[in-house]
């Protein structure tokens, strides 16, 4: 069983790279557009293994998800990276694990990612 990753990002470009390469790296990737979107697929089960989140978006930003998931207890563990250029202008929110600024380093990316790539790996080897 792949490690699922739940990648927020509205540059639809983008999403779509990120979501291939993530893709042929191994892992199970669902997208969301916005924070809208991913506050409502968090929503349901499973939840993913960790959130690729961008800050800057339309209809509800990466800044105000995290508020939302900070407020609800089976959501605050969740593991997030933020992928975002918008880290230099504004903190960081709470309870992000991994901050990588665009434009993006994959070689980055890939080393944020490592602990669930193990875990999808043991998985796979069970």
């Amino acid at each position: 069983m792949r490690s699922l990753i739940l990648l927020v990002e509205d540059h639809v470009d983008s999403r779509e790279m990120l979501e291939e390469f993530l893709t042929l790296e191994g892992f199970a990737v669902e997208v969301a557009g916005n924070g809208l979107h991913a506050w409502e697929r968090l929503r349901r089960q499973p939840l993913p293994d960790v959130m690729l989140l961008d800050l800057m978006m339309p209809v509800m930003s990466g800044w105000e998800l995290m508020e939302r998931i900070q407020k609800e207890p089976r959501l605050k563990s969740l593991p997030v990276i933020v992928v975002s250029g918008a880290g230099a202008t504004r903190p960081v929110p709470t309870g992000i694990r991994a901050s990588i600024p665009k434009p993006l380093d994959l070689d980055d990316l890939m080393r944020a990612l490592e602990p669930f790539r193990s875990r999808s790996e043991l998985a796979a080897a069970y």
